[in-house]
């Protein structure tokens, strides 16, 4: 059920149905008041989080564009080198869609959330001004309606014709009031129909738009996609095979002799602990030391500390 209408006619007498028609519209526009200002906290809330997404976005695309993927081996299949370059590839797509949101985002105030404030601050705003100068106006004039009833009839003449001429000027004023107040109701309720709605189309037509963008970029990147997929199915055909021959190697260096020494240049090598005094003690320092019989000779270095550490045990000093 629509709203009732608001006659100017029903202004100058200002009977109990036309207060009951006009109590319907300030309901309505109170509810519409409330309504807009819980859309933009919630548009408000939107943006926001459109940001921190974005932030996000942009993070992560950083980290792919930072990241060096590298491979086994000094040369690279065409394969290693399509995925190598991907992550790239993929910041590179996702930095083009961010461009577009971010936009959306810089847009999206002077697009959705100005103009809705604008709107009920200025259109409702006025007409809750214009109700209180009714309601004053509308004061002013039944209490002067009033007191009029409480003149004598002893009075002169010159006083009642004060009075009248009183009471028609305060009923002039409360009629132009009444006249204002239910033109500006009816304005708002008309802009309502084109000023409210224009910035949820326009928002919704940049939401399109980035939406429409991300789907242009898919759809260039999709031979690339259709490239790596295949590049991936490769490798991964390849690391099944590989893997299985791998995992026979492994198992027969494990059943291998205890003895099995694999090939090298040195007759000799391995580890050596030798063992340093300390202030509390001694320590075992481990080297890695390699021996060659044909030319005699022998190397001798301190070891990693993470392949070990210098330090294996100490062993306290005694008297």
């Amino acid at each position: 059920m629509g709203l009732p209408t608001l006659e100017f006619s029903d202004s100058y007498l200002d009977g109990p149905d036309f207060r009951e028609r006009l109590k319907c519209h300030e309901v309505e526009l109170e509810r519409t008041n409330k309504f807009i200002k819980e859309l933009i906290k919630d548009g408000s809330l939107l943006i926001g989080a459109l940001r921190n997404l974005s932030m996000a976005v942009q993070k992560f695309s950083q980290s792919l564009q930072d990241f060096q993927f590298e491979c086994i081996g000094d040369a690279e299949t065409d394969d290693e080198i399509s995925i190598a370059q991907s992550l790239k590839e993929f910041a590179r797509l996702l930095i083009a869609v961010e461009e577009e949101r971010k936009r959306l985002i810089q847009n999206a105030d002077d697009v959705l959330i100005a103009p809705l404030e604008k709107f009920r601050k200025e259109q409702i705003g006025a007409a809750k001004e214009g109700k209180k100068k009714f309601d004053k106006e509308s004061e002013k004039y039944y209490s002067t309606l009033e007191k009029h009833l409480n003149l004598s009839a002893k009075k002169k003449e010159s006083h009642l014709q004060d009075a009248d001429t009183q009471i028609d000027r305060e009923h002039q004023n409360f009629y132009e009031a009444s006249l204002e107040y239910v033109f500006k109701i009816q304005e708002v309720q008309e802009r309502k129909k084109f000023e409210f709605v224009e910035p949820l189309l326009a928002f919704l037509q940049g939401l399109f738009t980035f939406y429409h963008e991300g789907y242009e970029l898919a759809q260039e990147f999709a031979p690339y996609k259709q490239q790596l997929q295949f590049n991936l199915q490769n490798t991964r055909n390849n690391f099944e095979s590989t893997r299985q021959e791998v995992e026979r190697l492994m198992q027969r260096m494990k059943s291998a002799s205890q003895d099995y020494r694999p090939p090298s240049q040195w007759t000799m090598e391995g580890y050596l602990y030798i063992q340093e005094k300390r202030p509390l003690g001694f320590a075992w320092i481990k080297h890695y030391c390699t021996y060659d019989k044909g030319t005699k000779a022998f190397t001798m270095s301190i070891s990693e500390a993470k392949s070990g550490g210098k330090v294996v045990s100490i062993i306290p000093k005694t008297e």
